[in-house]
């Protein structure tokens, strides 16, 4: 069974200054959603209005026909990570895993994980950008959660754990949906079946790559063959 979160006349404004002005997004089991935009444009709030922890005067959250003020509050509908790591630093991965798995099954998945079984016993501290930010997913599309936030998945991360995570993503589309956002563009697009970029307070669709430099997102000629 695929379930449907849809999101419509999301608006919001910070000291009278609106930085959303009804965004629409529509997404299901199997979608990975690139959202695009420029610093400020609203990206990070988008997902935690989505999430529920971010409230504003207007706002349309649905999922599975059933509307949500706070979806975070119904453990099985969204798992959200944010731009700032959230595992505490201090405790091993091990332990870590155990709090945050109650499923045996997912449990032991996760600790044969070939890139996290020889880590267990390290602490949070003790794992590079690409490690760190590879758990955090993990324990993600490991829960029993619809769909999946990700707020910068690929910031502070080494080129070949970008690859990783990219994968991982990719290997869960088929049990849940993606919502991604971050600056680095070309994984998001790598990584993504379908792009929104936020420009002017709104979410516009992006059928054609080239529509990224109409809207002055990156400049003009980036997706030339041989740009990149």
């Amino acid at each position: 069974m695929k379930n449907l979160l849809e999101v419509d006349s999301v608006m919001i404004s910070f000291d009278d200054r609106q930085i959303l002005g009804g965004c629409y997004l529509r997404c299901e089991t199997g979608d990975i959603i690139g959202i695009l935009g420029r610093n400020g444009c609203g990206k990070s709030t988008l997902l935690k209005i989505i999430f529920g922890t971010v409230s504003t005067y207007n706002k349309f959250i649905r999922i599975n026909q059933k509307v949500y003020d706070q979806p975070y509050k119904y453990g099985n509908l969204i798992a959200y990570l944010p731009q700032h790591e959230f595992l505490p630093k201090n405790i091993s991965i091990g332990k870590i895993i155990d709090i945050y798995l109650p499923n045996k099954t997912a449990r032991e998945k996760i600790i044969n994980d070939p890139r996290l079984k020889n880590h267990l016993k390290k602490c949070v501290s003790e794992l590079s950008g690409g490690e760190l930010r590879y758990l955090e997913i993990m324990l993600l599309v490991s829960m029993d959660t619809k769909f999946i936030l990700l707020d910068e998945p690929f910031s502070k991360v080494e080129p070949l754990y970008k690859e990783v995570i990219s994968d991982l993503i990719k290997q869960y589309k088929s049990t849940k949906g993606f919502i991604i956002t971050d600056h680095d563009y070309v994984n998001i697009i790598a990584a993504s079946d379908r792009i929104i970029l936020i420009t002017d307070g709104i979410s516009r669709p992006i059928t054609n790559l080239y529509e990224l430099e109409k809207w002055n997102y990156v400049p003009a000629g980036t997706f030339e063959p041989g740009s990149n």
